[in-house]
């Protein structure tokens, strides 16, 4: 007599195997849902990191010189007034919403601007006064920006250190 179809020991096993596979292929599309979350989370800190560099060379570029008595230096955090060539943009402030905040700018006594977005925090903006006596102005800018998570799910955090240095150029 012949029997078609699966015997019992056949079924178990063939369930066993699949559970296996799924688990295996579960675990790698978490792996990479991760990977793409931390990647993203790396790239919004890079990106805001070149916003705020791009924008103090810029200032720096145009600017006759710092105000230091309007600046604050070796303080987190630290506050940055340049005065400008441009009577009309004088002078540029940048400095932080709050601590542990927004970077932003204030030109010409108007109203502070935002340059970073809300995906990111700005913290230990620490701006060191290195102008010397042949120099008009040399500024060292440190700072650290982290992105902002709410969910508490670690692979969103991120956080990297940056450092420049902003010369006023001689004429």
């Amino acid at each position: 007599m012949r029997q078609d179809g699966f015997t019992l020991v056949e079924t178990l096993l063939y369930i066993l195997l699949m559970g296996i596979v799924l688990v295996g292929i579960s675990g790698f599309v978490l792996n990479l849902f991760e990977i793409r979350a931390k990647t993203q989370a790396a790239s919004e800190v890079a990106f805001n990191a070149r916003l705020i560099q791009d924008r103090l060379t810029d200032s720096m570029r145009h600017a006759e010189g710092v105000n230091t008595g309007a600046s604050t230096f070796a303080a987190d955090p630290g506050v940055l007034s340049i005065n400008m060539v441009a009577g009309a943009d004088d002078p540029h402030v940048y400095s932080l919403t709050a601590d542990d905040g927004q970077f932003q700018i204030s030109e010409a006594g108007g109203g502070a601007v935002s340059i970073t977005t809300d995906d990111v925090s700005v913290t230990n903006l620490v701006f060191n006064n290195l102008t010397s006596a042949d120099d008009i102005a040399v500024v060292q800018v440190q700072f650290t920006i982290e992105t902002v998570n709410d969910s508490d799910v670690s692979f969103f955090d991120y956080a990297e250190s940056f450092q420049t240095t902003l010369r006023v150029p001689l004429d």
